[in-house]
């Protein structure tokens, strides 16, 4: 009898191509073929084929995976971590984002990790002892001095404020006001965008939770915020949330908006928020960012909404298309209408040049609008 291919899952395809490397691992043969749903514009996922003797051994393997909640599941799938990172500055609203931070954590099964950075001095690399002349103490030598007890002074502060911190936390959590859970603290020593930038890197965090100051606060911060500089290049969804902004519990939220490229970059998004946070009842809104306004984009648009629907079936989603010539005004006024408690956007990386010249949508969103927004890397 010809031992014929058949389909074991149907995923996206970042979780194919893990899956598949997975049941490669215990010797199981895979091909990955794309796959058109009924009435969707594009490929919208990927097969998974197996040889049908494999069968047995590859319903083990991903049966080991069902007892895991969805986002969990996720991470074993694409190598993410089971931590939420919050970096922490010890600023006045600091002990806020940790307490959004932990019920997030608690609500997507995660670990919270606190992360701190302080500077460290910067060294004349021509420095030498043997150098000097006399028994005093040169300009240069005392100025480098002086950065070290600086960066050590920095240091001992900063352990400080992470122990008050920290004691904090737990006082919160014998009070039940945040999450009684298990989380982890660390200081590393560098700029703060490029710490959070490296341990995402490193340790691959499920999400990232940073809060933003307000919009009244922000001026001229858009090369300089901490927050825009990690949203570039940070390979995991980051969530920001206003510093005054109170932030309601996952369950409470209903309006949500998506802004959207009409491409199949909206359907793995789309599928990664509702993942994220175990299927919604919410309502989705689906903006496209355009160039021009034509029919295209109007069927585009209603396909993916009708597809969102069928797939999605405890959330409704519904659209809207503002004028391209007047996009942030009347997008402005539109999520004011709605009553907008989260924004999702689909975020691709910018380097520093262009995003002061020609910031991309997640940049404008950050630092315009004082709402929580969700930006998931494409």
């Amino acid at each position: 009898m010809e031992d014929k291919f058949i389909t074991l899952s149907i995923h996206t395809a970042d979780h194919a191509i893990a899956l598949q490397k997975i049941l490669e691992a215990h010797s199981i043969e895979v091909k990955l073929q794309n796959y058109v749903a009924s009435g969707a514009p594009i490929a919208v996922a990927i097969r998974v084929m197996i040889h049908e003797k494999d069968l047995t051994m590859a319903l083990k393997v991903t049966e080991s995976l069902e007892h895991l909640t969805s986002l969990t599941l996720d991470n074993v799938l694409t190598g993410h971590k089971g931590e939420l990172l919050i970096p922490v500055d010890f600023n006045d609203y600091c002990f806020n984002a940790c307490k959004t931070g932990f019920e997030l954590a608690s609500y997507l099964h995660l670990q919270p990790v606190l992360l701190h950075a302080y500077p460290t001095p910067v060294f004349s690399p021509s420095f030498s002892l043997e150098d000097t002349t006399d028994l005093g103490i040169d300009n240069s030598l005392e100025e480098e001095y002086n950065e070290v007890e600086l960066s050590k002074d920095l240091q001992k502060q900063g352990r400080k404020k992470m122990k008050e911190l920290i004691s904090r936390l737990h006082e919160a959590q014998k009070e039940g006001t945040i999450p009684d859970m298990n989380f982890k603290a660390l200081m590393e020593d560098g700029v703060a965008e490029d710490v959070i930038k490296e341990f995402c890197k490193v340790s691959s965090p499920a999400l990232v939770v940073m809060v933003t100051r307000g919009k009244q606060k922000k001026g001229e911060q858009l090369i300089g915020s901490v927050t825009a500089e990690v949203l570039d290049d940070c390979k995991v969804p980051l969530l920001s949330i206003p510093e005054n902004y109170s932030f309601a519990h996952l369950t409470h939220i209903k309006e949500v908006i998506y802004l959207c490229n009409l491409d199949q970059q909206d359907l793995m998004c789309v599928d990664s928020f509702m993942r994220m946070f175990e299927y919604p009842d919410v309502t989705v809104t689906l903006i496209p960012v355009h160039d021009k306004e034509d029919k295209k984009i109007k069927n585009k648009l209603l396909h993916l909404k009708d597809y969102f629907n069928k797939t999605y079936p405890t959330a409704h989603f519904i659209t809207a298309i503002l004028p391209h010539k007047n996009f942030m005004a009347d997008f402005n006024n539109y999520e004011s209408q709605r009553g907008t408690e989260l924004i999702v956007v689909p975020n691709r990386r910018k380097n520093a040049f262009m995003r002061l010249f020609n910031p991309g949508i997640a940049h404008r969103l950050l630092f315009e609008r004082d709402l929580p927004l969700l930006a998931l890397p494409i």
